[in-house]
């Protein structure tokens, strides 16, 4: 009892200290000796912050006096109640920076910039990093982390300000590491200045940093897409990071700049630089004009496949490089020179090399490069007309399955309740209402019984009537066909589709007409030629 007496003797003691000096304050408010004693006696009652903003009203009244030493005195004493106060090292460091004590006011100031950051408040150590500069005017490593701050709060202007300077003082200097930091802070801060980013490029080639270099090289192409300079460094960084493909397609967007200026010297110098990746480009033969090289590649094809070609062998054919690429391939082709420019970012030209290209539309691999370029640029509208459009092309082909699937990509990126989604989820489930369940017995229903007897005259009855020759007919355009197994003898031989396949290659679509019909006379049955029939156009251009 006597213990817990005396406990409460010196907390009722302490407390009427503390509210006579208050009072003391009110009366006298320039009393420093009063504040000394308050903030000792509200930090033995364990009021820390009281304690601390004690001491800090007490320093600036010292610091007004012009008793420096004593205001810095006390706010060490605020210190040791809590060392990493911002506020407080701020001032500290102030008073260390009135007194030439430039390493100790450099010390407080960034310990106060490291509690801010801490607490998230990097407005606050932003303004303390602007102090510790004008202690240290130039220095890099505080340049680079006030601009990295900067840039980080979208002040970029403010940033490019601090690192201008610093860029222009290390560019001669033999501190490359410290130039190559400011300026890829400084590239950023610009909004990807192309001067900027040029020198930059040009530091990581001669390091030999390629995989760098190229993520530069690919911001640097998308916003000036036909910089000659830009794409020769871009096909450099291919070429020694061995991506052939891209390579390619750089050299192709070259040509396409070229041909733009009217240079066809240096147009064809890049097709012929394809030839050597690639002796078979087509679009590069025809270019060049190498038919005979073109007749070849088309001749071998069918060697290859035992076909025989009509109409007085390869020679009478005539290829004509005016005209545009082959339908087939060319399609092929542009999808795969478009994924290339996806692959570095390049998505207006991924999209235009595609919806440039005849017959794309019928071509999945298309759609979903066109669905991916336009969610890349953050056009959802233009990425969920082509879904729709895709899932169209999957239920016209019959692919109900798939075409269910790409409606729940639909639905999350237009919305379940949108008018296309709920049209077309309609559409797919009356298809679907057509087909009879796998699993259920009726899809056996109308087949033999080949077990039962009456089974086996209907299959007799079958063979007398195959006896009976019949006339083939042309199957109307719009008929299903119902066969459940496939059947080998209803497909034309190999040798006549690679026949089929040459007159579209050279683009004869009148010999290739004449050819299919004579191939569905002979084949009524055949699925292929019945899905091919809509795809050959009457003439070129079609």
């Amino acid at each position: 009892m006597a213990n817990n007496s005396v406990k409460f003797f010196k907390s009722k003691k302490s407390v009427s200290e503390i509210e006579q000096f208050e009072e003391s304050i009110r009366k006298n408010p320039e009393d420093d000796r009063a504040y000394v004693r308050l903030a000792e006696l509200y930090a033995r009652a364990g009021r820390e912050t009281k304690a601390i903003e004690t001491y800090e009203k007490v320093a600036v009244i010292f610091e007004k006096k012009g008793f420096l030493e004593r205001a810095k005195a006390v706010l060490k004493q605020a210190l040791l109640l809590n060392p990493e106060h911002g506020k407080i090292n701020v001032l500290l460091g102030d008073y260390y920076k009135q007194g030439g004590l430039v390493k100790d006011a450099a010390m407080s100031y960034n310990t106060a910039v490291s509690y801010y950051v801490k607490i998230g408040n990097k407005i606050a150590a932003i303004n303390i990093l602007r102090k510790m500069l004008e202690l240290y005017p130039g220095n890099t490593n505080l340049s680079i982390k006030l601009a990295n701050m900067l840039i980080s709060e979208e002040m970029n202007r403010d940033a490019e300000k601090v690192l201008r300077p610093v860029a222009e003082s290390l560019k001669n200097s033999e501190k490359v590491n410290e130039y190559v930091s400011v300026l890829k802070l400084l590239y950023t801060a610009t909004d990807n200045d192309s001067e900027i980013g040029k020198t930059l490029v040009n530091f990581y080639l001669k390091k030999g940093s390629y995989s760098n270099a190229l993520i530069v090289l690919q911001k640097l192409i998308v916003d000036n897409p036909d910089i000659i300079e830009f794409l020769e460094k871009l096909a450099f960084v291919f070429e020694k990071l061995g991506e052939t493909q891209k390579l390619i397609a750089t050299y192709k967007q070259m040509a396409v700049v070229y041909t733009k200026h009217k240079n066809c010297a240096e147009r064809d110098e890049m097709y012929r630089r394809i030839l050597e990746l690639d002796p078979d480009d087509r679009e590069a033969l025809l270019v060049l004009n190498e038919n005979a090289k073109l007749r070849d590649i088309i001749s071998n094809k069918i060697k290859t496949s035992g076909s025989d070609v009509v109409a007085g062998g390869k020679d009478d054919f005539v290829i004509d490089v005016a005209s545009e690429k082959p339908h087939k391939s060319s399609v092929k082709s542009a999808v795969k020179e478009a994924r290339s420019f996806l692959a570095y970012k390049l998505f207006e030209k991924a999209i235009d090399k595609i919806r440039t290209t005849e017959g794309w539309e019928n071509s999945a691999d298309a759609y979903d490069v066109l669905i991916e370029a336009y969610i890349e640029e953050g056009k959802v509208g233009e990425a969920g007309e082509m879904l729709i459009s895709l899932i169209d092309l999957k239920v016209s082909e019959g692919k109900t399955a798939e075409a269910r699937e790409l409606l729940g990509d639909a639905e999350e990126m237009l919305g379940a309740d949108d008018s296309r989604v709920t049209a077309r989820k309609a559409q797919i489930m009356l298809r679907e209402t057509d087909f009879s369940d796998p699993e259920s017995d009726d899809l056996f229903n109308g087949i033999a019984n080949l077990n039962s007897e009456k089974g086996t005259e209907s299959l007799k009855e079958s063979a007398e009537k195959a006896e009976t020759p019949v006339e083939p007919v042309l199957p109307e355009e719009n008929s299903e066909s119902s066969d459940l197994v496939y059947d080998e003898t209803a497909e034309p031989p190999q040798e006549r589709l690679d026949e089929l396949e040459f007159y579209i290659t050279i683009e004869d679509f009148v010999s290739a007409t004449q050819l299919l019909k004579e191939l569905i006379e002979s084949f009524p049955n055949s699925k292929f030629l019945k899905e091919i029939k809509t795809s050959i156009p009457k003439t070129k251009g079609e």
